[in-house]
């Protein structure tokens, strides 16, 4: 575990310390000094809210022209931002060269945090909201990932007052709709996110489901029975399991383990085991040369 350091305008310092409470291993800081690399620039959000702390932050940020930081705002009490304090988030977020994370909680901020702790900030979600359609997602880096409902299968059925009570774990790992008894994962949410994401871990699926198909054969084959030999399945299935095609669920393997006389996790552990030799005959197969003449 690292230190996290928070570098604060002197402005907002009280603030940031009453609403983020005790944090292990923080430190907080009100100047940029030569040896301070910060994780973090924090700050009340109605510091905006006034010229005079618009300029107090503006001055504090001039030291970062060189350097790209995560800015973060969160509301210490509850106040309706002007719209000079909108224009300098456009501003600040030119200069700061990234998107300002404007947190719904501190205890967000406090994910942001302890996720840098243990440098697991682009694993752990800050933050979840549903608006006009869309999942919006902010990581711990913190960076923004927005996905239309419609998109997610497990959410695009949802009533949307079931939808709006999501919640985030206090550790980041998850986002959760409580009613639904639904989880997903900031893996997941990239995925939909970015379709070149998705592609890879498509093809990637597709991999891993055509070695275990082959497991399924190899491994029936090895036992002497036939496609037509497993009870309370048709042969038609059995050749879909194993072209890959299907993907079995819990009652279909433990139908496969009954034939092979095995429970099913004596059966899964087999058929791990002929996935992962397959996996490495793969990886070390030579590759054919052309000759040039």
């Amino acid at each position: 575990m690292s230190t996290v350091e928070i570098l604060v305008p002197q402005r907002a310092l009280a603030n940031v310390k009453k609403a983020l409470g005790t944090l292990p291993s923080t430190t907080f800081h009100t100047h940029l000094s030569g040896r301070l690399k910060p994780d973090l620039v924090v700050s009340s959000l109605e510091l905006l809210d006034t010229a005079s702390g618009r300029r107090a932050l503006d001055d504090f940020l001039l030291a970062f022209t060189t350097m790209h930081i995560a800015l973060v705002f969160f509301e210490a009490v509850e106040f309706a931002p002007t719209r000079a304090a909108f224009e300098a988030l456009t501003r600040l977020s030119h200069q700061a060269r990234s998107e300002p994370y404007i947190a719904p909680n501190p205890d967000a901020v406090r994910r942001l945090v302890l996720a840098r702790r243990s440098g697991a900030e682009k694993e752990l979600v800050a933050s979840a909201s549903v608006e006009d359609g869309k999942l919006i997602v902010w990581s711990c880096e913190p960076h923004r990932f927005e996905v239309p409902i419609t998109q997610i299968p497990v959410l695009a059925g949802m009533s949307p007052d079931v939808l709006e009570k999501v919640a985030v774990s206090a550790s980041g790992s998850r986002i959760r709709w409580p009613d639904a008894d639904v989880d997903l994962n900031l893996d997941t949410i990239r995925e939909y996110a970015d379709p070149d994401i998705r592609r890879k871990h498509e093809t990637r699926a597709r991999r891993e489901a055509a070695r275990y198909a082959n497991a399924i054969r190899q491994f029936r084959e090895e036992r002497g029975l036939k496609q037509a030999d497993i009870e309370g399945l048709t042969e038609r299935q059995v050749r879909r399991l194993e072209e890959g095609r299907t993907v079995p669920q819990i009652e279909t393997l433990r139908r496969l383990a009954g034939a092979h006389g095995l429970d099913i996790d004596e059966y899964l552990r087999e058929l791990a085991k002929r996935s992962r030799l397959s996996r490495r005959h793969s990886t070390t197969r030579p590759r054919h040369r052309e000759h040039v003449r």
